[in-house]
């Protein structure tokens, strides 16, 4: 793993999509090497869906870090693609780092019954 961003679908846009999606990704991709402070490859499935006249965009992410894989495998619903390129891509990267949290701290802010029972007898023996 060498820190890369790999796509796959390119091919269904036009050079300035694959552009926007190019600059967000590459100025999104430190801020989550920094959440998972290991090398980590990054892939990104881009699936277009004409509907009528215009195109629906659906943006899969994959993380391969050392300890862990993530991905934002989405359907076709509201949460998942947009009409907008920028949309699509931000929402994809939004999931992706939720899932990254949710992963690394799940214990953070909740206390467990015995660590405040103790607490509790602490504060009633003084």
């Amino acid at each position: 793993m060498q820190n890369t961003i790999k796509y796959s679908g390119l091919k269904n846009l036009n050079p300035i999509e694959q552009q926007i999606i190019n600059q967000i990704l590459e100025r999104e991709y430190p801020r989550i090497q920094r959440m998972i402070k290991n090398e980590s490859d990054l892939h990104v499935h881009i699936k277009t869906v004409k509907k009528d006249t215009r195109k629906r965009y659906i943006i899969s992410i994959r993380l391969e870090a050392a300890t862990k894989m993530y991905s934002t495998k989405t359907k076709d619903t509201e949460e998942a693609g947009d009409w907008d390129i920028k949309k699509a891509t931000h929402k994809a990267i939004e999931h992706l780092e939720s899932e990254i949290k949710r992963s690394i701290k799940p214990d953070e802010g909740k206390w467990k019954k015995s660590k405040l029972r103790k607490i509790l007898e602490k504060i009633r023996g003084e």
